[in-house]
């Protein structure tokens, strides 16, 4: 079993490294622009093939915690590949060397987290390996009330980033700043007031270039967290002056929006609302249930207004998420 790839959603593609020699020998390196990660190779005996070419029958599969999704399967030089990866994923060198089942993905999305499986049949013998891929970051609307991305854990999304995360699913008619000093939203479900420039088509919709000087939201990327954010709460709630102290006393700091958004990410369920940093309150669902946010999944927001405007007010209570700089330990790829 391989070690876990640590990659960034949206930027960079992935290459995984399988070179069969006699029954099979594999690796994997993960690369981008910057950076090469190499991992451990496991040779058999190092024998010259004596096998038909093209003989191999290669599968690569996704497997996830929900089901097993067939990448793809190559056999006597034919490569068919299933319909959600086409034109992102390719095997590098084969039919070419039709020992080399290396594959990478490109324009990478946080569904692409998961093990994955590289099996080769030659007879009746086979073989196969896995690596953990963890795609890292994510992207999310910000409706800037009380300061920018960079005071929340996160930086202004790129395009890239944007798009990544609508081919994931990601839905919002509220056009937001982009790093690229763009103006953008994502919409698969096109209805009056968020056709945009697609009219009636689904897609990323954009205004182009704007004057920095016009007022929109943003949508800020988040990559990873240290420490950890957890929930508090008490008997009678807190305001927002209370929810610092709370946090404090637990030697922790009222957490970010990112922070809360990765938390969520890495499966965080609550379903109370709390306070955090920049005074807004939110809570991360990820069990669909119809009393906690009407069933939808991701972080909801709690806003003063019914047309999603400001923040409660200082003196509401609700309860707290906090956020501990204390690291959590996990297995991690070197940096070369």
């Amino acid at each position: 079993m391989l070690s876990t790839v640590y990659s960034i959603l949206g930027l960079h593609n992935i290459l995984f490294y399988i070179v069969f020699v006699m029954m099979i020998s594999t690796g994997a390196k993960y690369k981008n622009r910057k950076k090469s990660v190499t991992y451990r190779k496991i040779h058999t005996e190092n024998i010259t093939p004596t096998i038909a070419p093209l003989a191999h029958r290669i599968k690569w599969s996704l497997v996830t915690k929900e089901k097993v999704t067939t990448i793809l399967v190559a056999l006597e030089g034919q490569v068919r590949i299933s319909e959600s990866y086409l034109d992102r994923v390719h095997l590098v060198g084969y039919p070419m060397t039709s020992t080399d089942a290396s594959i990478k993905i490109s324009e990478l999305r946080s569904s692409d987290s998961g093990v994955y499986r590289c099996e080769v049949q030659h007879g009746i013998e086979d073989n196969h390996d896995i690596v953990h891929v963890q795609v890292q970051g994510m992207v999310f609307h910000y409706r800037a009330i009380m300061g920018p991305c960079t005071q929340n854990s996160a930086v202004m999304a790129s395009p890239e980033q944007l798009q990544a995360a609508y081919d994931d699913g990601f839905h919002q008619c509220d056009a937001g700043w982009l790093s690229d000093q763009t103006v953008r939203y994502p919409i698969h479900d096109p209805r009056v007031n968020c056709y945009g420039d697609k009219e009636e088509l689904p897609g990323v919709r954009t205004y182009g270039v704007r004057d920095l000087n016009e007022t929109y939201d943003v949508y800020c990327f988040t990559e990873k967290m240290t420490g950890r954010v957890f929930y508090t709460a008490a008997a009678e709630k807190f305001t927002f002056s209370e929810a610092v102290v709370a946090c404090s006393k637990q030697g922790a700091q009222l957490a970010t929006t990112g922070q809360l958004y990765l938390a969520w990410q890495g499966g965080m369920d609550v379903c109370n609302a709390g306070w955090l940093g920049d005074r807004s309150v939110r809570y991360p669902i990820n069990i669909r249930r119809p009393q906690c946010g009407g069933g939808l999944l991701g972080v909801r927001t709690v806003y003063l207004h019914t047309n999603q405007t400001g923040y409660p007010l200082p003196e509401s209570r609700y309860d707290a998420f906090c956020y501990t700089g204390r690291p959590t330990f996990r297995l991690r790829a070197i940096l070369l």
